[in-house]
């Protein structure tokens, strides 16, 4: 599965019709295009890095993610709403990693990517410890109903570093994700000191894209 997600970062002057514009057409492209899933929304508030807008596509492969790009709907009514509606996109691809699922028939709920990059002279033992941290995160924190570590692959127009890593989780409502996820013990104690600059098992770049947003259904499921 070919994953794409495009953070939006909108202009000062954007009008807000061409935003709700922008985020009708690609949702409407699920009946267009040759796509396993597609979906768009406004970031939450609590959001860092994250421009306005995230786009989320999930593809059965290289070829289909491809065909998307040059789609006739794409080309004639998204591209153009992009231009007019943003200043800068930055856009990451990469194949689905395994994909943990707690509720698959997740519906109007919250999806969080957090973009972010690991030091490239990180011993290979240790990534591989940081990535069964994450990747354990759900067997602990009830919170999280589906969840999904992939290694990035390409990206384009980054603001950040040579971002490594996509976590994305899925939650019923944002409370999930800024309440009993943020809070739990497994979070703090165990995730935490691989991102804090202070902390010496730190190993991930203080910048990074944190991003939250509504979802119709969930991604990871239908990825």
């Amino acid at each position: 599965m070919i994953r794409a997600t495009s953070f939006l970062h909108l202009r000062a002057d954007a009008d807000p019709h061409c935003v709700q514009r922008l985020v009708a057409s690609v949702r409407a492209a699920d009946r267009e295009l040759d796509a396993v899933a597609v979906d768009a929304a406004r970031t939450t508030g609590n959001s860092h890095r994250a421009g306005h807008v995230m786009l989320l596509g999930a593809f059965a492969d290289e070829e289909a993610a491809t065909r998307a790009q040059v789609h006739p709907y794409v080309e004639s009514v998204v591209r153009p709403l992009v231009e007019a509606c943003t200043e800068h996109v930055e856009t990451v691809r990469y194949a689905q990693g395994p994909v943990a699922l707690r509720q698959p028939d997740l519906a109007d709920g919250i999806h969080r990517t957090l973009l972010l990059h690991v030091d490239p002279d990180t011993p290979t033992n240790l990534v591989e410890r940081f990535e069964l941290d994450l990747a354990d995160m759900p067997r602990y924190i009830e919170s999280i109903r589906n969840s999904s570590l992939s290694r990035v692959e390409s990206m384009t127009g980054s603001l950040g570093p040579e971002y490594t890593h996509v976590w994305e989780q899925e939650f019923v409502d944002l409370d999930g994700l800024t309440g009993p996820y943020m809070m739990h013990g497994y979070h703090w104690s165990l995730v935490d000191p691989w991102f804090d600059a202070q902390s010496p098992h730190a190993i991930v770049d203080e910048q990074l894209i944190h991003a939250s947003c509504e979802l119709r259904r969930s991604i990871l499921a239908h990825g």
